[in-house]
């Protein structure tokens, strides 16, 4: 039996494995006519071994309703056994774990808890895996040289996924420890596969392979060469010439912003939204699930960003046009390996739409979680419909 663990921490998406023989009584299964080879390439295309956050805790776990209020910040990952019956047979046992921080009312008990999934993660993912393996049926069948192969290929796309995980963690740790009257200096890498030395020098070791639109504190320039923070206070050196200097305030500036979607929407429901959120606390919101185009898992903050645009103004769209109007807000949660969720009521996308407030206005209203997920939104002007 084949056991995999994969999950998220707050603040970074951390990858792990973890091999195990036991079996948890009770475990949601299904058994498919697929190799384990095919079904584990399948289930690492849908990001099943990735973790990611919730919208919120109700409808996913069995706490009492009553107690929800209290918890927090909601994540979810999945541990997975793929059992072989035989050559052409696996069996698939999934359980989700779910943590959430919980805020003890007398101050004295809190903490992150985990919490028992009520099975509908688990569902949903034996759906998805289901669909996936149909629609692939054809390609999946193929002789097992080319299925190893590609296994081989999204390993490889793996190891890529934990190299800019170490580069966004050292983001953050900078983000978290800059200090000075000024915020920092960053280079922004202008392509991919990026190498980044061990010192200032051509035959010098490569740490890590940067990827577009990573990011680095600048800690030194030196002739052609920028000295930039890593992960766990390590450093490492760049060409000048591969990386663009930006400023790292996230104040909102009044420059267009190029159209990028990057992200498709894997599922929709549209239920009573149960967070805390002033602006739609009490409403009914369109839950939207965005997944990123293509086999990377990893996108950037602005590509977050502009998919949201994108998807509240055709959700805006979608509502003024609809006769039943049975939504008033938006909810969009990523499902990629930075994660993230974004909110917005739709009476302020409407005002943004119709160019009643700025842009810039507009995505202060809105709630970006956690905020270093998602870019600043440059300013875009919005023409006005004629009334």
């Amino acid at each position: 039996m084949r056991t995999l663990w994969k999950g998220a921490a707050l603040g970074a998406a951390l990858l792990s494995t973890v091999l195990s023989t036991a079996q948890t009584p009770g475990t949601p299964q299904r058994e498919y006519p697929y190799s384990v080879t095919a079904v584990e390439a399948g289930l690492k295309q849908l990001g099943a071994y990735t973790g990611a956050r919730l919208p919120a805790l109700d409808g996913f776990i069995t706490t009492e309703r009553e107690h929800l209020p209290h918890y927090q910040r909601p994540y979810y990952e999945f541990k997975i056994d793929l059992v072989p019956q035989g050559a052409t047979r696996t069996l698939v046992q999934v359980r989700a774990k779910v943590s959430a921080w919980y805020e003890d009312p007398a101050g004295q008990q809190s903490g992150y808890q985990e919490l028992q999934s009520n099975g509908h993660l688990e569902a949903d993912l034996l759906d998805r895996l289901s669909d996936y393996l149909e629609n692939n049926r054809n390609r999946l069948l193929a002789d097992p040289a080319t299925l190893e192969k590609q296994l081989a290929d999204v390993r490889q796309q793996e190891q890529e996924a934990r190299q800019r995980i170490a580069v966004l963690q050292g983001q953050l740790q900078n983000a978290h420890t800059a200090k000075g009257p000024s915020d920092p200096e960053f280079a922004a890498v202008t392509r991919a596969h990026v190498s980044v030395f061990r010192s200032p020098a051509e035959g010098s070791a490569v740490l890590l392979h940067a990827q577009a639109e990573d990011e680095f504190a600048v800690l030194e320039h030196r002739g052609p060469w920028l000295r930039v923070s890593l992960q766990d206070s390590q450093d490492g050196w760049i060409r000048s010439s591969e990386a663009t200097l930006v400023a790292a305030s996230t104040a909102i500036h009044d420059q267009p912003a190029p159209d990028l979607a990057g992200f498709i929407i894997v599922r929709r429901n549209v239920v009573p939204f149960s967070g805390d959120w002033a602006r739609l606390k009490g409403k009914t919101a369109a839950y939207l699930w965005a997944r990123p185009i293509g086999s990377s898992l990893n996108t950037s903050p602005s590509a977050r960003l502009q998919f949201a645009e994108a998807a509240f103004r055709e959700r805006y769209e979608e509502f003024a046009h609809s006769s039943k109007r049975n939504f008033e807000g938006v909810v969009i949660i990523f499902l990629d390996q930075g994660g993230g969720v974004a909110a917005a009521n739709l009476q302020d996308v409407g005002l943004w739409v119709e160019g009643t407030i700025s842009r810039a206005e507009f995505f202060k209203r809105c709630s970006l979680d956690p905020p270093s997920q998602f870019a600043a939104p440059p300013a875009r002007e919005v023409r006005k419909r004629p009334k």
